[in-house]
């Protein structure tokens, strides 16, 4: 049983409802610290997916977690709704890749592992992701419904037909699986996702869910993918305001005000003695951790040995 811890790493704010330039020092100096002393303590090796406007702005965050041995990967260059891989063509989201890979590389080295900013695509993107040297793809939340609760939740019905174990996605649509050579990891769901914001949001909730995806993995191996974000290890301190992003009046009153509210829910260190009791229950039930560059090859070997059989 595999348990992937992963992260995205972006400029946004949460107390402010938006991206914020502070945001980069803050997590250098504050939030990687924490996540990565607790990720230390049960040894494990996970996956950061960094924006390429975080890396240009603070380098050395992308060091910091190389430092510790774990995977670097792309999360788009611009994490703001208006560059958002859903609106964007393949010719511009094949520049949007390159541009961030330019940024991330120099420090990570060779990356293949992405997921979309707020986890939005179109089918192009698996298509550009090829283009530009990805092989792996985690922006799929498989049976996830948020309602009007995030951007882009039309499109995002999609998810409750997608498949729950990886899967090589179809270059037709990234929900179905095709023949393409980028694999899927589907972020864990059921309705509700295993990530982060659910955890703060209700603690009691997430024991359930867990639950439920730790005992479909030990039946399927469908390994568990949670999602996570170094700027919910950072305290709030200062203002708070709701920065409209959202230009539908129902979407603003959900996807910002309401969920802007939740959001606030156990940020900073009530954040990391949440994810200290996931991590623990992972490594009790017996998962093996492991980051998604990793569980790439391992498919390969197993793919391999059944050609071979």
């Amino acid at each position: 049983m595999y348990f992937l811890m992963t992260n995205d790493v972006e400029h946004h704010s949460i107390p402010l409802n938006r991206e914020d330039q502070s945001i980069p020092d803050q997590i250098f100096n504050e939030g990687l610290p924490r996540l990565l002393d607790v990720l230390s303590k049960y040894d494990i090796s996970s996956t950061f997916y960094f924006t390429g406007m975080f890396a240009e702005q603070n380098p050395e965050s992308m060091e910091l977690v190389k430092d510790h041995g774990h995977e670097i990967g792309c999360h788009g260059y611009d994490h703001s709704p208006t560059r958002a891989f859903d609106i964007l063509s393949l010719d511009e989201q094949i520049l949007e890749l390159e541009k961030a890979k330019s940024a991330i590389e120099p420090v990570a080295g060779k990356i293949t592992s992405f997921r979309a900013p707020a986890l939005r695509i179109n089918n192009d993107t698996v298509l550009a992701l090829e283009k530009t040297g990805f092989t792996t793809d985690s922006s799929v939340a498989s049976q996830r419904f948020d309602g009007p609760m995030t951007f882009g939740s039309k499109k995002k019905l999609k998810w409750l037909t997608a498949p729950r174990k990886p899967y090589y996605m179809s270059y037709e649509s990234p929900m179905h699986p095709g023949d393409s050579r980028l694999l899927e990891i589907p972020i864990s769901a059921a309705i509700l996702p295993l990530i982060g914001t659910t955890m703060r949001i209700s603690p009691t909730i997430t024991k359930i869910l867990r639950k439920f995806l730790f005992y479909e993995s030990s039946k399927t191996d469908k390994p568990v993918v949670f999602l996570f974000h170094p700027n919910e290890c950072l305290d709030v301190n200062g203002e708070i305001e709701v920065t409209r992003r959202a230009s539908g009046t129902l979407e603003y009153i959900f996807a910002d005000v309401l969920r802007h509210k939740l959001k606030l829910r156990n940020l900073g260190d009530p954040s990391i003695k949440l994810l200290d009791e996931v991590l623990r229950s992972a490594k009790e039930y017996g998962f093996e951790f492991i980051n998604a560059k990793e569980y790439e090859k391992n498919i390969d070997k197993m793919q391999q040995m059944t050609h071979c059989q």
